[in-house]
């Protein structure tokens, strides 16, 4: 059964990333969705850079399969509502 990581790319100080860093604590993630974030203060340009972030906040969904490769999935980029992130979240067949 596959596995989903919802990954926030964001950086210190930028409105828009706090605006879907609280959007984010009011979502309810599927239960085989593991939330990740990345600051680029903590993590680095060469991180953000090999995940092809060029802006901040970023949202990526990954999926690792059974054999454990990891594959994005889709993206959003810049400040997000509740109702977006809950949208982008959707997986088909997902338990809550």
């Amino acid at each position: 059964m596959s596995q989903y990581i919802l990954t926030l790319f964001s950086k210190g100080g930028c409105p828009p990333c706090i605006e879907t860093q609280l959007s984010l604590q009011q979502v309810t993630l599927p239960a085989r969705m593991a939330l990740e974030k990345r600051k680029l203060e903590l993590d680095g340009e060469e991180v953000f850079r090999k995940s092809g972030v060029q802006s901040t906040p970023t949202l990526i969904l990954y999926r690792q399969n059974d054999g454990g490769q990891i594959s994005e999935q889709r993206r959003l980029v810049g400040a997000q509502s509740v109702e977006a992130i809950e949208a982008f979240v959707q997986i088909e067949g997902a338990a809550y």
